[in-house]
Parts: C-alpha cells; sequence; structure tokens
C-alpha cells in the first residue's frame, strides 16, 4: 500500500465521521467542544484529499493549501480538546502556528518533503501537549479512555519528529509519496489508527461528560443549587453502609426557616424563592468542608454531619443556627431564624428511623418557640430493633 492510498483512506474516514457529526450536531456540542471537533474532522478531510493529490495538482494548492488547513486542523483539536477538559486555550500562538505551516509549505512548493520536516516537530508538539492535557486532567471523565487517547497522542508526539529528523538525516532526493521508503509506510498506517482512536475516543469522552452533567443535574436542586433529596438518600446510604461499632458515627440535622410562609404572603413567591437562594448559600457557607448540606423540600433543608456522635453534632448544629440568624448582608435574605433538629447513627439504624428522630427533634425546635437546636429521640415506635 502506497501513501496516497492511505491519505485517501484517511479522507474517507474522516469524511464520514464529519458527515455523521455534522447530522447530529445540537447546542450542548459548544460546550463539550464538539462543534470544534467536528470542524476540525472536516477541515482535516478535506487536507489530506489535497496531499494525497500532491503532484498531479497544482503545486501552491497541494503544498500551500494542504498545509494550511491541515494545521488548521491540528490547532482546532488542540481547542476542542482544552474546550473539553474546560481549559483555556491561547489562540495567537494557534494563529501562529498555521501560518508558519501555510507559509513553509508554500515555500517549498513541490519539495514536499521540507513541510514533512517543519511540520513534524511542529505537529509533534501539539500531540504532546494534547497528551499531557488529557494525562492531567482532573476532569470526571473515563480515565481509561482519557489515559488510551493520551498514548496516541504521546506516542504522535514522539513519532512525527522522529520522522522529520530522519527525513533530514536523508537529505534531498528522498522519495516521498509516490514511492515511499519502507520505514514510512507503518508510520502512515499508524496514523489512520490514530485517526480511529482520536476520533472514537473524544465522542465517548463527551458522551461520558453529557451522561455526568445529566446525572448532577438529577441529583441538584435547580433553584438552589443545593444536592436535592436523592442526593441526601443516597448519601445517608452510603454513610450507614460504612457506620458499625468501632468506627466513626455521623449524625444529620434537618434545618427549617422559621415562618417562611410569612414571606411567601407578605412578599410573594418571588421573594420566597429568593430567600430560599440566599438561605441555602448562607447553609453552604456555615458547614464544614466534610459536610454535606441538601434541600430537603419546600423551606426544609438537610445536613450530613459525617464523623461526629450526637454531642458533636449539637455544637455544629448551634454554631449553624447563630450563621443562618445573622442579619441580612447585601444578599436578599430576609431577617429569618432557623429551627433545627439533630440526629446521631444508632445501632440498627435505618435511613428513615435516622431521618424520624430529626424530625422529632426539629418539630420540638418549633414547638418551644423556633430558632433553637433540638436531639430527636426515638420513642418507643422509633426505637431501633434490639
Amino acid at each position: 500500500m502506497d501513501v496516497r492510498t492511505l491519505f485517501l483512506a484517511q479522507t474517507g474516514a474522516l469524511g464520514a465521521t464529519a458527515a455523521m457529526l455534522w447530522l447530529a450536531r445540537s447546542e450542548a456540542d459548544e460546550r463539550s467542544g464538539l462543534r470544534i471537533w467536528t470542524w476540525a474532522v472536516t477541515i482535516q478531510a478535506v487536507a489530506y484529499l489535497l496531499l494525497a493529490n500532491a503532484g498531479r495538482l497544482p503545486a501552491w494548492l497541494t503544498a500551500f493549501g494542504g498545509n494550511a488547513l491541515g494545521a488548521t486542523s491540528v490547532v482546532l483539536f488542540f481547542a476542542a480538546i482544552r474546550r473539553l477538559l474546560q481549559r483555556p486555550h491561547p489562540r495567537w500562538p494557534l494563529a501562529v502556528i498555521v501560518a508558519a505551516v501555510a507559509v513553509t509549505g508554500g515555500l517549498a512548493g513541490g519539495k514536499y518533503e521540507i513541510a514533512t520536516i517543519f511540520n513534524g516537530y511542529v505537529y509533534g508538539l501539539v500531540q504532546l501537549l494534547n497528551g499531557w492535557a488529557l494525562l492531567s486532567s482532573r476532569q470526571g471523565l473515563s480515565r481509561r479512555v482519557q489515559r488510551l487517547v493520551a498514548v496516541f497522542y504521546l506516542a504522535m508526539g514522539v513519532i512525527l519528529p522522529l520522522r522529520a529528523t530522519a527525513l533530514l538525516l536523508q537529505g534531498s532526493g528522498v522519495d516521498y509519496l509516490d514511492h515511499p521508503l519502507a520505514w514510512q509506510e507503518p508510520i502512515y498506517a499508524f496514523g489512520f489508527l490514530f485517526v480511529i482512536v482520536t476520533n472514537l475516543g473524544f465522542l465517548l469522552m463527551c458522551k461520558m461528560r453529557a451522561e455526568a452533567e445529566v446525572r448532577q443535574q438529577a441529583m441538584t436542586d435547580e433553584l438552589t443549587g443545593l444536592a436535592n433529596r436523592r442526593a441526601l438518600d443516597q448519601a445517608i446510604a452510603q454513610a450507614l453502609a460504612q457506620a458499625g461499632p468501632g468506627r466513626p458515627s455521623f449524625a444529620v440535622a434537618m434545618v427549617d426557616v422559621d415562618h417562611f410562609k410569612r414571606i411567601n404572603d407578605d412578599f410573594g413567591h418571588s421573594a420566597g424563592d429568593a430567600v430560599l437562594t440566599a438561605f441555602a448559600q448562607r447553609l453552604r457557607a456555615g458547614v464544614g468542608p466534610e459536610d454535606l448540606s441538601f434541600r430537603y423540600g419546600g423551606e426544609e433543608f438537610s445536613v450530613l454531619l459525617p464523623g461526629v456522635d450526637l454531642t458533636g453534632a449539637l455544637v455544629v448544629a448551634e454554631h449553624l443556627r447563630q450563621q443562618l440568624a445573622r442579619p441580612a448582608s447585601g444578599d436578599g435574605l430576609h431577617p429569618v431564624t432557623a429551627s433545627i433538629g439533630v440526629a446521631a447513627w444508632q445501632p440498627g439504624d435505618t435511613a428513615d428511623t435516622l431521618l424520624r428522630r430529626a424530625d422529632l427533634g426539629l418539630y420540638q425546635a418549633k414547638a418551644l418557640g423556633r430558632n433553637r437546636v433540638e436531639a430527636g429521640q426515638a420513642g418507643a415506635a422509633e426505637a431501633a430493633p434490639a
């Protein structure tokens, strides 16, 4: 198989991929970087088509046009990866790369090995940066897919400069395109595999990111931005699974905005929503870094306190009550207070019994005048089974 055939095969693969990506495009593509990737694939397909016809089309078209389009696709792939990983990408260095590759290709004309040598070092650096970005990313994407794609980028980042160095050492008169050197055939074959793996890998990472966003939305309260009741259920289930004799305890606090109905009645539901949003911000700021805050429903919130017993939980809850009871300070929060009920894990507890005790403490705090903290005490019906 000669190099022209491999170029044409890559053109076909890239063209088909680009067509499918354009047909399946959506608004979410902008956030994930898939729209940039689609443009990169499309432009690269045209670039390979021009390069495959080197010597048959005018040299300015294949040398200048092919290299300019090829460089554009490379920097767009770089930008798409950075967008996916939510990292900034400097634009002027990318523009310099495109200009330098295009000018070098245009000046080299029909001496395609000159452009190949120059591009090998430039593209190699970009591919190494792509591989490092994927390896060092802390995003919640599939680490296995990221690592595989990163390995291919790193490998290409090493192969391209090595090939450029080998061509440089060969000197003038290097057989190129029409009569490929034997050592170049495996490189172009790897390039074909590289196209497949990186394109499929990027699509998989976009898919996983979208799925993670959906899961996050399903666990988040839309109004306040806190985790919701579903997330609380999962957090308590995990805490119960880790609890046991000889292990650190944990507690749950139920937090309720006092006299919230009055706010809705006097100022309207929009003001009530603003109060809940500001209250949620204070709640999040008032707990420790290991504590988890949730919106339970309506004007009721929950806090999961890991690593504390009932005594410690009451101390934390009292501090939180004081934080929530502070006068408004420009954050839109009406002067409100909160009542808090606390329950700590006991052997034999389930999520229902734990939350029921916390609710009992909340009801008691309300009955005793509000703006206070009370521990929920289990009655006969709530006692843990022997």
